[in-house]
């Protein structure tokens, strides 16, 4: 943590502070540690964790606190600033807030249902959150990124950001089409630090024909499942398709397949057999479609409405 109260209920930084002083943790104002070196970042620490009473705050890494601090200098000069911020109403401390966007910088991989939860919590508030990744820890591949679920799972609207403590830099991805094995096409490129505080729309991409080696690998990894009910391999045999004979229009990734679990070629596979045999069934749909766990994701009927959009436009246009 950088803020702490001294002796006269006085909240400072880090940078502020003394050694041999008193400080104490404002939520739950129990003694806490004043740590500074030659290589250590300055900063307050629970003599152990649990003893706040009220355990709100992380054990952080050193890389986390570094990150904090040099984005909260970046922005503090031009921009209102709030660092570790208690919000009673949620019981939550973002690492940074600046007017109603949070930045939550998270390096450790945590599962998406807590992304998903601590992000609704600033949304009933009126508030937005970014959430900031380890740059190191994105994985790329013969050009595409290959996110986790726990990355993915801090999508804003289209994109994800990362900090590189080496590198002194703030980057944005945005992601594109899903060409199968969570590997997707992307564009990045660097932002300055106020540019964290802008709207970052979604961005919409036309569809993309995927490649032959795609289309294999998503088949590939089908088959490597041996499940005799998986979707893909039955709908393939009950429609007499292979990899070499599938219709152009089952071969596209369209936009709202970053929304769902299913894989580009799956769903599709699905609406053609209903459809060819007269048995597709909205409800059936929307139970097979699995949503993945994004914050602030569209509504899943959105969602599906969506997909057989897409797939009446790319039927039509084959």
């Amino acid at each position: 943590m950088f803020i702490a109260n001294d002796s006269n209920g006085t909240r400072i930084t880090a940078n502020e502070a003394q050694k041999g002083a008193g400080y104490f943790c404002p939520v739950c104002e129990a003694p806490v540690t004043f740590k500074a070196g030659n290589i250590k970042t300055a900063h307050f620490s629970h003599h152990r964790i649990v003893d706040c009473t009220r355990y709100l705050y992380k054990k952080e890494s050193l890389q986390h606190l570094e990150a904090k601090h040099d984005l909260y200098q970046a922005l503090d000069s031009q921009h209102r600033v709030s660092m570790e911020y208690y919000l009673p109403e949620i019981e939550q401390i973002p690492d940074l807030l600046v007017g109603k966007r949070a930045l939550e910088i998270q390096y450790s991989a945590i599962s998406p249902e807590l992304i998903t939860e601590r992000s609704k919590g600033y949304h009933s508030l009126g508030m937005d959150v970014i959430w900031l990744l380890d740059e190191a820890a994105i994985k790329k591949a013969d050009g595409c990124i290959i996110p986790t679920h726990f990355q993915l799972s801090t999508l804003y609207n289209t994109s994800l950001f990362t900090y590189s403590n080496h590198h002194k830099r703030l980057m944005k991805w945005g992601l594109r089409h899903h060409r199968g094995g969570n590997r997707w096409t992307f564009h990045a490129s660097e932002i300055a630090p106020h540019d964290l505080l802008g709207l970052h729309p979604r961005e919409p991409v036309r569809p993309l024909a995927l490649k032959q080696g795609d289309i294999r690998r998503m088949i590939q990894r089908e088959r490597q499942q041996k499940n005799r009910l998986n979707p893909t391999l039955t709908f393939l045999y009950q429609l007499s398709l292979d990899s070499r004979s599938l219709p152009p229009h089952l071969c596209m990734s369209v936009e709202p397949e970053r929304w769902i679990l299913n894989p580009p070629l799956e769903w599709k596979l699905y609406i053609m057999y209903g459809l060819e045999k007269g048995t597709f069934d909205w409800q059936q749909f929307s139970r097979f479609i699995h949503m993945r766990e994004i914050q602030a994701a569209p509504p899943k009927e959105e969602v599906l409405r969506a997909l057989l959009a897409a797939y009446k436009m790319l039927y039509i246009s084959q």
